[in-house]
């Protein structure tokens, strides 16, 4: 009786594990960006997304490379809980650098954040201002981070005030 016991606890434990092994991941980890399957990051030839989230407080660091020797990366904190705005430091707006807009005078991006399925689907809002050549230019984006219910692609929808078509990236597990 005791043996049988014994086993049906150790098959049940077994069970456990394996079921929580085969769980697809959240958020965080690290991301490739599939250029084939994503708009255009022209200049850059690649993109390596980090995120790490732990409850509400997430991290992106978005790393890009050109070439052999041109790299440069973004992260961006962000609070998940639909009120708090973050001010993240920013050095230069990485998303298109080569057209003449720079990143404005405070050089900093008013950043926000929901949980819309937590640990699976992310809305950030970020409001930075860029300077060209009329001047400062307010700029709203609005992404979603969605991981596939497998866990292993990860999708980003970005709308920004300056463009009328919506970027999408695709990602893998790394």
């Amino acid at each position: 009786m005791k043996i049988r016991f014994l086993a049906c606890l150790c098959l049940a434990a077994c069970g456990f594990v394996c079921a929580a092994a085969a769980a697809p991941a959240g958020l965080s980890g690290r991301w490739k960006l599939n250029l084939d399957r994503s708009s255009a990051i022209k200049p850059w030839s690649a993109e390596t997304v980090v995120i790490h989230a732990d409850g509400d407080v997430v991290t992106i660091d978005r790393r890009f490379v050109w070439g052999m020797d041109r790299r440069v990366s973004d992260t961006t904190s962000v609070r998940a809980d639909g009120r708090t705005v973050l001010a993240n430091p920013v050095a230069y707006w990485i998303d298109s650098w080569y057209n003449n807009a720079y990143i404005g005078a405070d050089h900093l991006k008013r950043v926000s954040g929901e949980w819309l399925e937590p640990g699976r689907v992310l809305k950030i809002e970020t409001r930075l201002s860029l300077n060209v050549q009329q001047g400062e230019f307010p700029i709203h984006i609005y992404e979603e981070y969605r991981v596939s219910a497998d866990g292993r692609t990860l999708t980003l929808l970005e709308l920004r005030s300056t463009r009328d078509q919506a970027l999408t990236y695709v990602f893998t597990r790394e």
